[in-house]
């Protein structure tokens, strides 16, 4: 069951599968009003065919039901979800404000992935008495899907400049940060580009789980729910890099292809 925390966020206590892309249980609450609308579920006043659903969802069902409806009662006051309509309580419908809270937590698959062919350098050198500081950048640098190259050497395909300037402005660190452009033809030492961009992001284990995603929708008569938020787990912890840079035995694309008529059909 969930736990409360100050009063107003639904936690999820466990280490379910989705809870790293959904963080409390309101926010899973956006997510379920955005699945089952796509499913034409009956209108019930007694939410059988709702707690049905939920039940024999194999991923749905890691939730107790109580846990989310209060959740779904908790969103609904915040605007987030529509307010409980007669015969048709049991199932929740997102607003539009709902929906832009829920567009910032599902990860997305960028199709173009625009590239200037250029490799950039980041490099810091912070006192150790603004370690905090530093502590911030580094999960800063990871979340713009910057990879470490050695102590305090970051390297990205995509120009960080104009992202790390206001962060760099906002945490007074003018000055000790550097970034470079390592140019069109970066490589280090005797290691080719794509060689060293598997190596450095871990490809290999990235690949390692599309492939068997992959693998487990072909064992599967169909791509059900779970296998969407598998899907989506593996895709947050995705750098999406360049396509140029990734190597020729990436499944992450082919896995994008088999999910894409069920993430169309959500619509977030």
């Amino acid at each position: 069951m969930g736990t409360k925390t100050s009063g107003t966020q639904w936690v999820v206590p466990t280490d379910p599968l989705g809870t790293q892309i959904f963080s409390t249980v309101v926010d899973l609450s956006l997510w379920i009003a955005v699945y089952v609308a796509t499913l034409g579920l009956p209108q019930s006043p007694h939410a059988v065919a709702f707690r049905a659903k939920l039940a024999a969802d194999r991923f749905l069902s890691q939730w107790n039901y109580e846990t989310i409806m209060r959740a779904i009662t908790h969103a609904r006051r915040r605007k987030l979800l529509a307010p409980a309509v007669r015969r048709r309580h049991a199932l929740p419908e997102i607003t539009l404000e709902g929906r832009r809270r829920l567009s910032k937590i599902i990860p997305v698959y960028d199709e173009k992935r625009v590239w200037d062919a250029r490799m950039h350098i980041i490099t810091y050198d912070i006192p150790e008495k603004q370690h905090k500081e530093r502590d911030a950048l580094r999960d800063f640098i990871r979340t713009i899907g910057a990879a470490k190259l050695q102590y305090s050497v970051w390297i990205t395909p995509y120009n960080p400049i104009d992202t790390l300037r206001t962060f760099i402005h906002e945490h007074r660190l003018v000055g000790t940060i550097i970034v470079s452009d390592m140019g069109s033809d970066a490589s280090i030492g005797e290691e080719d580009l794509r060689s060293l961009v598997a190596r450095v992001w871990r490809l290999d284990i990235l690949n390692d789980r599309y492939t068997e995603w992959i693998k487990e929708t072909k064992r599967s008569e169909h791509l059900d729910h779970w296998m969407l938020i598998a899907f989506l787990t593996i895709l947050k912890d995705d750098p999406q890099l360049p396509f140029e840079l990734l190597p020729r035995w990436w499944n992450g694309d082919k896995a994008y292809q088999l999910i894409l008529p069920k993430l169309q059909l959500l619509q977030i």
